[in-house]
Formats: C-alpha cells, structure tokens, sequence
C-alpha cells in the first residue's frame, strides 16, 4: 500500500462514520404518532409507531409488508413491540409469516379462531417457533403500548374455534378504537353491517373502512354514528367489486375524505395528538 492510500484511508473512515451518524440522527423518532397503512396489494397491513414503539396490525397476503415496515422503521430497530391479527384470512396473516421470519414480535394480540389452510398452519408453526406473548382480548379490554392506547370493540366474549362455527369468519375480527392524546381512530378488521350494528361507538377523526370496502360494510347507520372526516380504503386489484360503489357513494354523501391504498400508495398520517396531516 502506497502513501497515497495510507492517506485516504482514514479519511475513508471518518466520511463513513459521519455518513453513519447522520443517518442514526436523521431516523431518531420524534414525539409524533406514524400511523401507515401499507400498500400491500388486497389486504390490510398497518403499522403504528410512536417513538420506539412499533404496533403491526395485519400483514396483508404477501412479502410487501417487509418493504413497509423497512421504509417506516429505524433502520436499526428490528422489534415490534406488538402484532395484531384481526382474523385469520390470508389477506390477513400471509404477511406476518415474513414478519416473524424477520423481526422479534414481544406480544401477539389475536382471537384463538384458525382455519384449516396451509397457509395458517404455516403461520401458527413460525409463531410456535418465536414464541411471543400471546392475549386473547375480548370487547372492552385496553391494549396499552407507550402512549398508544386501543380498546377493543369486539368480539364480545373470547373468540375461539368453538364458538366461531356457525358464524362468518368476517365477522370475527378484532375491532380496535385507538386513541392517540385527542385523535381517535376506528380499525375495523373485514366486519359486516351487521356488526357494526352491535358496537358502541363514538365519534372518530380517521376510520380504517371494513372489508376493503366491501358493499355489506360501512352503513349509512355507522358512518352517521362515528362522523369520520378521513376514510382509508385498503384494497388492491380484486375480482370482488372492492370498493363497492355504493361504500364510495356513502363516503361522498357523508363529505368524508376518502383514500385508496390502490390508487395512492401507502398512506402515511402524522399527528401530534391534537391535529393530523397526510404526509407526502
């Protein structure tokens, strides 16, 4: 090795270290609330962060969920304090086999109902392999992560396969109403009108809409209920209808904002508890 490498190489180094501190000052987190649903194609994935606490719920049905989280995450943190599966269809949960393969989850939040699929037994061996926490919730019970604060909504009782048969898988997702200083925001797994008839509900700023915008969801009767003035739609290309035109109709009567994971990407909102913007 010459002088003149002699010379650059801690040069070298010092531009590489202040390259490296500048990104880890740079991807500090800050006192705001992210709150992100991922473009995943037909299916929810949502990811919740509030300094370094870090809150999934759903996975979407592929890998895409990895690209979400590695865009919106320290790229040193590797830990999601929390996973939440709504129910277990593979627009759901296909996504989070990936997430475990990949990330430390401390806590598992979801009903004790499973189908019968590949893909969920897949799903429940990488789970049994992690090891996380797991809770069962049931309607009225709080999740509390930092300042990130969720009440379930539903189900009523404990949900298990038992007394799942009988009903619509649908109709067994986890409803969560999280509440961030003053901003509150309904996450509605793929409930049915139905449903949503049986909930105690209160006025929110933002609404995840039910089923990627599914016609048997987000009734009339619920969107006077809750008064959103932003609607998230998680869809993708579907040979379901998905949204509905009469879901979109109802959304515009109501002079509701509506955005598509279809049609404008990943959404990402910033809050500070008190007001929200959608970020670019």
């Amino acid at each position: 090795m010459d002088e003149t490498q002699l010379a650059k190489k801690p040069f070298f180094w010092l531009s590489l270290s202040f390259i490296l501190l500048f990104a880890f000052i740079f991807s500090l987190p800050d006192e705001r609330l992210y709150l992100v649903f991922c473009q995943v194609g037909q299916g929810d994935a949502i990811l919740i962060s509030h300094k370094n606490n870090q809150v999934l719920v759903d996975g979407g049905p592929n890998k895409d969920v990895l690209d979400c989280l590695g865009e919106n995450m320290p790229f040193w943190d590797r830990n999601l304090e929390m996973v939440i599966l709504t129910h277990p269809e593979k627009d759901h949960f296909t996504g989070l086999i990936d997430v475990f393969r990949n990330y430390h989850v401390d806590y598992l939040v979801s009903t004790e109902v499973s189908n019968d699929s590949l893909g969920f037994k897949e799903f429940q061996k990488v789970v049994l392999e992690k090891k996380p926490f797991f809770y069962n919730p049931q309607k009225g019970d709080r999740l509390k992560i930092g300042c990130l604060d969720f009440l379930v909504l539903w189900p009523e009782s404990k949900m298990n396969d038992k007394n799942f048969l009988g009903k619509n898988l649908n109709d067994t997702s986890l409803v969560l109403q999280l509440s961030f200083g003053k901003l509150d925001v309904l996450l509605t797994g793929d409930i049915s009108s139905q449903i949503e008839k049986l909930l105690e509900l209160s006025e929110v700023e933002i609404l995840k809409v039910g089923h990627h915008g599914s016609r048997y969801s987000t009734s009339e009767e619920f969107l006077v209920k809750i008064k959103p003035k932003l609607a998230i739609i998680c869809t993708g290309k579907n040979h379901f209808g998905h949204p509905h035109p009469d879901v979109l109709e109802r959304l515009e009567n109501n002079l509701i904002r509506v955005l598509r994971t279809d049609k404008d990407g990943s959404v990402k909102i910033v809050s500070d508890g008190r007001n929200y913007h959608v970020a670019k």
